[in-house]
């Protein structure tokens, strides 16, 4: 994964699912939030909001887990107008001297 501090607090994203099992062992994903890799039974899934992969499957005795949701983050100097419109319901913090608006779902900003 990748940290990053654009919305604030240092927080990772977009790592990678563990590697598919073999002969009893299963990778785990990267910084904790990369799903976990199954030989047998389930992987699991990436993160919420991360961007992470899912963890691998062994063919055949395993199912792969999903990838984990995306998140999109805007952020500029507060000494700027706020936007005009959103959609969506971002999560909008000022901070820093900065205005931050994050979705974790569909939307859209308006300045």
């Amino acid at each position: 994964g990748s940290a990053s501090s654009i919305s604030g607090a240092s927080v990772t994203y977009a790592a990678g699912g563990g590697g598919a099992g073999v002969g009893g062992l299963a990778g785990l994903g990267g910084s904790s939030i990369g799903g976990n890799a199954a030989d047998t039974g389930a992987a699991t899934a990436g993160a919420v909001n991360t961007g992470s992969g899912g963890g691998g499957a062994k063919a055949g005795f395993a199912t792969g887990g999903n990838g984990a949701s995306g998140i999109v983050i805007i952020r500029y100097a507060d000494t700027y107008d706020a936007a005009s419109a959103t959609t969506g319901s971002p999560t909008i913090t000022v901070t820093g001297g900065y205005r931050i608006y994050k979705w974790t779902g569909s939307g859209s900003i308006t300045f």
